[in-house]
């Protein structure tokens, strides 16, 4: 076992098991598992508030607080006390992103072509890669595509089926207001962080709104430009290894300022274009019924032309069809995708 698991298994034995106090079925192991960036100090404060929660369900309810006259004996840390704990009471300095993650992911993955799960297989075999003691333990990947094609989607399951210890996600949505001294800052915490890790993962979300990228112009920061080209190239310490997933939806852009080729590997992330892939979607959803679902399919195989639409916005369209009166749903959905093909074209 790492001599890191290791020494999460003493601190929990030596608060609990020297006293008899702890539950058979506890599985330090996997108590290991679930700890795996956290701090000594943070491992007793997790193994004190598991005892916390132990020691309330011996108080007894009433008019005053009154203790079980047989807690000493009583008391046992079981698995439900620690898990209470990690949910509710400590989190590591160093750790997921879970709630960003999860976030990404709400209202699950559809795979409607092999294109699909070609990208995430890609995505397998780089967090294999960064795994591997006989490789340099660094790569950047570049998820690029149309908007609201999915990017952000598949760079959340690759980083989430990666399992690393330290998963952080970097997103302009949290930098409003940010100076660019303050995003420069912020990155730069975020990478220092993922260096005291063995294992990390950042997830740099919508990279051309992270640099206030406008056409217009065109505009964009060159201070945050060149701050991200130095961190997504920089080799991380020894015996340190990262992985770093980010998301563009404006490739050109990142081509004319250099930054296409800081990245180790592209991945181009398609939009749906036959009619075959727009229903796979609408028939995985099970929003409509298979007579309706087979009207838009005859409604758009008679159309006979390309179409273009990003997974996101067909999600979008089957909800508003959801909601309209059955007699217009067929008619609601190959409008919109009509429409959305005459937008990008």
């Amino acid at each position: 076992m790492l001599r890191i698991g290791l020494f999460k298994i003493f601190i929990v034995q030596r608060h609990s098991r020297e006293y008899d106090k702890l539950d058979p079925n506890v599985d330090l192991i996997e108590l290991a598992k679930k700890t795996k960036n956290f701090s000594g100090a943070e491992l007793e404060g997790l193994v004190r508030a598991a005892q916390s929660s132990a020691m309330n369900r011996l108080v007894k309810a009433g008019g005053k607080v009154q203790l079980d006259s047989d807690a000493v004996e009583k008391l046992m840390i079981n698995v439900d006390d620690f898990n209470y704990a990690l949910e509710n009471d400590v989190k590591p300095a160093f750790g997921h992103s879970n709630e960003e993650l999860e976030k990404y992911l709400i209202g699950g993955f559809i795979s409607w072509s092999t294109q699909v799960t070609q990208i995430l297989e890609q995505g397998a075999l780089l967090v294999k890669q960064i795994r591997s003691p006989d490789t340099k333990g660094f790569t950047s990947v570049l998820l690029a595509g149309s908007p609201n094609s999915g990017k952000t989607c598949f760079a959340a399951m690759i980083a989430k089926a990666s399992d690393y210890p330290f998963i952080k996600v970097i997103s302009a949505e949290d930098m409003v207001g940010y100076t660019e001294t303050a995003k420069c800052a912020a990155l730069r915490k975020v990478f220092d962080d993922a260096y005291r890790s063995p294992l990390s993962c950042v997830l740099v979300d919508g990279v051309e709104r992270l640099l206030d990228f406008s056409p217009i112009g065109p505009r964009y920061s060159n201070l945050v430009l060149q701050a991200l080209f130095l961190l997504v190239k920089k080799l991380p310490p020894q015996n340190r290894r990262l992985l770093v997933i980010a998301t563009s939806s404006n490739r050109s852009f990142l081509r004319e300022l250099g930054l296409l080729s800081a990245f180790g590997t592209i991945i181009d992330v398609p939009a749906l274009t036959t009619v075959q892939h727009i229903m796979a979607v609408i028939e995985d959803t099970n929003a409509l019924s298979r007579q309706e679902c087979e009207e838009i399919r005859n409604e758009l195989s008679r159309t006979n032309k390309e179409y273009f639409i990003g997974i996101k916005k067909l999600l979008n369209v089957i909800d508003m069809a959801r909601e309209c009166e059955p007699v217009d749903r067929v008619s609601v959905v190959v409008q919109s995708l009509m429409s959305e093909t005459f937008s990008n074209s």
